[in-house]
């Protein structure tokens, strides 16, 4: 099928996973231009940030690239993951809908923020890490129960995955825990489906022991940001 949609992004790169459930595997990272939600700790902010918002802005902001179906599916060929984030990739939902189904290879992980519904819910080859951005992001506005209820499903079968960013370890712990209450959240899924992982954007990742601690009180998986570790905050890593 011919496809001449174009979606604009930010970088290409290979690296491997360093944070989430798929940590360590070798993957390819497309990063998409343009974000809905504006957090102060945005470590991409040059997807987006052409006002300052972000804390870590202190360069100039991409103007992207066009990337093509054809790219797209040669790309898949190459690498056992394909990590598609942002910015919010799931603003460009209809496009990857589409460009997924006419392959017949790889897997995806798109990393979004939740305000935006799953899809592709009928193919296994498709996985979601929603991270929700809590009110030490700086967002007014709160996640979305409705849209983030929606990916339930997807939770109970090893095919999504709540990840929090902890940048306020005493307000974020309890904001945490009402949101998984109203969620009906099931708790046998939370050791292995819910995440918290330090902010931070140098090696120490100063966070890093009290999210253990809250993960070990409340029995959450941790997640650390083995990339930065290993490189800091350098871009195409």
């Amino acid at each position: 099928m011919l496809h001449s949609d174009r979606i604009p992004l930010s970088e290409k790169f290979v690296s491997i996973q360093g944070e989430g459930p798929f940590v360590g595997v070798v993957s390819l990272f497309l990063r998409v231009m343009g974000c809905n939600l504006r957090c102060v700790w945005c470590d991409t902010y040059y997807t987006w940030d052409r006002e300052g918002v972000s804390i870590y802005n202190d360069g100039d902001i991409d103007k992207g690239f066009p990337y093509g179906f054809d790219e797209f599916r040669e790309d898949c060929k190459a690498y056992p993951l394909t990590v598609i984030t942002g910015g919010e990739p799931l603003i460009y939902s209809n496009i990857w809908e589409r460009w997924i189904r006419d392959v017949e290879y790889g897997k995806f992980q798109f990393e979004t923020n939740g305000t935006y519904p799953p899809f592709l819910e009928d193919d296994d080859r498709v996985f979601f890490v929603v991270s929700p951005k809590l009110k030490s992001s700086g967002n007014k506005k709160p996640p979305n129960v409705d849209v983030l209820k929606k990916f339930l499903p997807l939770i109970k079968n090893g095919r999504a995955y709540f990840k929090f960013v902890i940048s306020d370890p005493e307000e974020d712990e309890k904001e945490i825990m009402d949101l998984l209450e109203d969620l009906g959240f099931p708790n046998e899924l939370k050791p292995y489906s819910v995440f918290l992982m330090p902010e931070g954007i140098t090696k120490d990742l100063p966070l890093a022991e009290k999210v253990v601690e809250m993960c070990i009180r409340n029995g959450f998986r941790y997640s650390d940001r083995i990339h930065i570790r290993i490189w800091g905050n350098i871009r195409g890593k």
